[in-house]
């Protein structure tokens, strides 16, 4: 399949690091609005082209989105659109992250600062102002941005390596499922969970973090658990 026809080029970017974002973007736009089929392939140098950059930024683009799950990498014919998580897959995640990310709020609570409790509102209050984003992935960025650094701000405040590892090894995955349910579950309890959230690094309460991230947890797993995208059916089509 044609994947470099009517799309725009990424803008000129100096940084390296900026430049390997805006591409890591525009891809995960080809890929969401689009609606590239499984199995479609991408061409590193064709999408280097079509976005007038250099084969790096795009390899390095396509390395991250591989972590995502939203692509794979087969040996002698490059990548290809991967299948769509099933619920089983969605299951596991959530699973994972009740396990992780609970743990991760207790930690980070003891080592609460009023610019971590700053950097939250801020990022919760661009979520809950970005909720209504459009039906592309520009006009969802913003959400999924806000929601993505919310909780890795979080992560970071562990002062804990390993945990931190654990949390970069899932994270991937996490923005794939937020791109995959934007359409189907609204922000507004999320923006309440993640103020309970905030409420507790204000009191200083490791213990209330811990048990109002779990809860936040408990309740994307409540909302996803009837979506028709999540279809143990697409199990049998898996290689």
């Amino acid at each position: 399949m044609d994947t470099t026809s009517g799309r725009a080029e990424v803008p000129a970017i100096g940084n390296r690091q900026m430049l390997v974002d805006h591409v890591f973007e525009a891809i995960l736009s080809l890929l969401l609005d689009d609606g590239l089929p499984t199995g479609s392939a991408l061409n590193i140098d064709g999408l280097a082209k079509q976005f007038n950059v250099s084969s790096t930024p795009v390899r390095e683009a396509l390395a991250r989105l591989e972590a995502t799950g939203m692509i794979r990498r087969e040996a002698l014919r490059g990548y290809k659109v991967a299948p769509a998580p099933t619920a089983s897959d969605i299951g596991a995640l959530l699973v994972t992250r009740q396990v992780l990310e609970p743990a991760i709020a207790r930690i980070a609570c003891e080592n609460v600062s009023p610019d971590l409790v700053a950097d939250l509102e801020q990022f919760n209050t661009e979520l809950d102002t970005s909720q209504l984003g459009g039906d592309t992935f520009a006009g969802y960025r913003a959400y999924w941005k806000a929601d993505e650094m919310f909780h890795r701000r979080i992560a970071e405040c562990t002062g804990n390596e390993f945990l931190l590892r654990a949390y970069n090894s899932v994270e991937g995955h996490i923005q794939r499922f937020r791109l995959l349910v934007h359409n189907d579950m609204s922000g507004e309890h999320t923006v309440r969970e993640h103020q309970a959230i905030i409420a507790a690094f204000q009191a200083n309460d490791a213990e209330r973090a811990r048990t109002a991230m779990s809860e936040h947890i408990d309740g994307i797993k409540s909302r996803s658990s009837n979506l028709a995208i999540f279809s143990d059916t697409e199990d049998a089509g898996r290689n």
